[in-house]
């Protein structure tokens, strides 16, 4: 993999003081949150779990990493990518990103792609891409929340109507961005950066790649709320669909801010908060600790057999050879 070159230090020193102050302010909420918590009632939550139905998330939680393979699948059919290949490259990501602080998990996914041809500005352009109709796939499932009956409070409603305006607002930039460049009329390397970035997007030009990016990111969706689902059913959490939909929002929002590998801390706060009022807190954090075990401890063991270098290089070295 070609290294990255290092941040500017002042850059590095303020997103450490950024990243402690909220690490810091996550385990105070916590603190506060579960101050009165009692750890026997949180075992016996535990301890009376029908692991079946946890045995059902992981199977979804698994099964979700291959629908987002097949989105990166779609926006690839020109760089003649086998499948096979991109699921791997999947579970490599997530593992990195379960172990690593946030974001170096897409950089695997730059080195791998880049040792198969697929330059690093295209790989960044459409992780975005691919990011925002992962957002997207959620929103058919938001109608839950802004139904009346709902029974989820007033700032729940709120949060899923500025998601909504946010991706509304990327929606219509995207279709401006998208557009068939011109050539620079100057040559520099920001403009050159900046054509090639909108040159990759040329396959999201095409409504039969939309749509499947589209199809694809629900399918994703439907499994990530499967998930949750069994989660609250293997805790015997009875839970209205609309709290549930909210848990994967939270988590969704809480994606954007600096967090420690695989989310340790954010992932609990956001669903202790989705969840306030509808559970108690041994429940709750039980229900937080539960659905964050099913999401990263499988995708650990996966990625790691992924990553071997002779499973990732084998379809390279084939495709070279025929």
């Amino acid at each position: 993999m070609i290294p990255t070159e290092s941040p500017p230090k002042s850059r590095s020193t303020r997103d450490r003081v950024i990243r402690a102050l909220l690490f810091a302010a996550v385990g105070v909420s916590l603190v506060i949150t579960l101050r009165d918590m009692d750890p026997d009632h949180l075992w016996t939550v535990l301890r009376a779990a029908d692991w079946r139905w946890a045995a059902v998330a992981v199977l979804a939680n698994v099964s979700s990493q291959v629908t987002r393979a097949v989105g990166w699948n779609t926006l690839l059919t020109d760089s003649r990518l086998r499948f096979p290949l991109l699921v791997r490259i999947e579970f490599a990501v997530q593992a990195a990103a379960a172990v690593s602080p946030e974001g170096v998990g897409e950089f695997v996914r730059v080195g791998y792609l880049l040792r198969e041809g697929v330059a690093r500005t295209a790989t960044v352009t459409l992780m975005l891409v691919r990011k925002y109709f992962s957002s997207l796939g959620l929103v058919p499932f938001l109608v839950l929340v802004w139904w009346q009956g709902s029974g989820v409070p007033g700032w729940a409603v709120a949060v899923a109507w500025a998601y909504l305006a946010v991706l509304t607002v990327e929606t219509v930039l995207i279709v401006r961005v998208a557009r068939t460049p011109s050539a620079p009329a100057r040559e520099s390397r920001l403009r050159r950066i900046v054509f090639d970035a909108r040159t990759s997007l040329g396959p999201v030009r095409r409504p039969r790649v939309f749509a499947e990016l589209g199809a694809a990111a629900l399918a994703t969706r439907a499994l990530d709320l499967l998930a949750v689902v069994a989660v609250a059913k293997a805790l015997d959490l009875r839970l209205a669909a609309a709290v549930l939909v909210l848990v994967l929002l939270s988590v969704e929002v809480s994606n954007i801010l600096p967090t420690l590998p695989g989310q340790l801390g954010t992932f609990e706060a956001a669903v202790l908060g989705a969840t306030a009022g509808f559970l108690g807190q041994a429940e709750a954090l039980a229900f937080a600790l539960v659905f964050h075990a099913q999401q990263v401890l499988p995708q650990i063991p996966l990625g790691m057999i992924a990553m071997a270098s002779k499973s990732i290089a084998r379809d390279r070295s084939e495709r070279n050879s025929s």
